[in-house]
């Protein structure tokens, strides 16, 4: 143990997100994952959220991996 975990000044690492990863399939848009996934069409933003720097506006192209976290509460 080093100096700074006896200090208790080191930091724990991040948890991971916990969710899966998707391909976007023909004519899907983060509305239609959004109502598969959670079953709830207006939780999109959530998909939103976890790939904006992926996503260039609010369009995903076919062939996209996209994470799509757990099941928001």
């Amino acid at each position: 143990m080093g100096i700074l975990e006896s200090l208790g000044l080191r930091k724990k690492p991040a948890a991971a997100p916990s969710g899966k990863t998707i391909k976007v399939g023909p004519r899907e848009t983060l509305r239609s994952i959004a109502k598969r996934e959670y079953g709830d069409e207006e939780k999109w933003h959530t998909i939103y959220e976890a790939n904006k720097w992926r996503i260039d506006g609010d369009e995903v192209v076919v062939g996209q991996d996209l994470f799509i976290p757990d099941s928001p509460s």
